[in-house]
């Protein structure tokens, strides 16, 4: 199974983000966070072909530690530096910025329980360090 990557940083801090280690499903220092996601050609056809499958990052911003959901994992849990107080997420294809943010912000990025090393869905919430 290939591994995608979904990044989260700061857009000033984006040559500063780990290396992934593929054996964990979070890479992270205090410049970005690497979470590991579906590769977008991980779903093959039965001639052989890829058909191409999408992983979804969902991103909320909270004023505070909002509850974890019951049937959700935490997967990393960590704060990261957001000088320019935006975070950056994207992969090989697509790209938002979030805005609003301090100059420091928790991350907490959570799956769905027994989900796979490379799940299809994750949820980021983010809040003032």
């Amino acid at each position: 199974m290939a591994l995608g990557i979904a990044i989260l940083s700061d857009p000033s801090l984006g040559g500063e983000i780990p290396e992934v280690v593929p054996e964990s499903r979070v890479s992270a220092n205090d410049k970005g966070v690497v979470v590991l996601i579906r590769h977008a050609q991980d779903v093959e056809t039965l001639n052989g072909d890829f058909a191409w499958a999408e992983a979804s990052v969902i991103v909320r911003h909270w004023p505070s530690a909002p509850a974890i959901d019951p049937d959700r994992s935490v997967i990393f849990e960590g704060s990261i530096s957001t000088p320019t107080r935006q975070l950056w997420i994207g992969d090989a294809d697509h790209e938002v910025v979030m805005t609003g943010l301090t100059e420091s912000s928790t991350l907490r990025v959570l799956s769905a329980k027994e989900d796979s090393p490379s799940a299809d869905r994750v949820w980021v919430d983010v809040w003032d360090a």
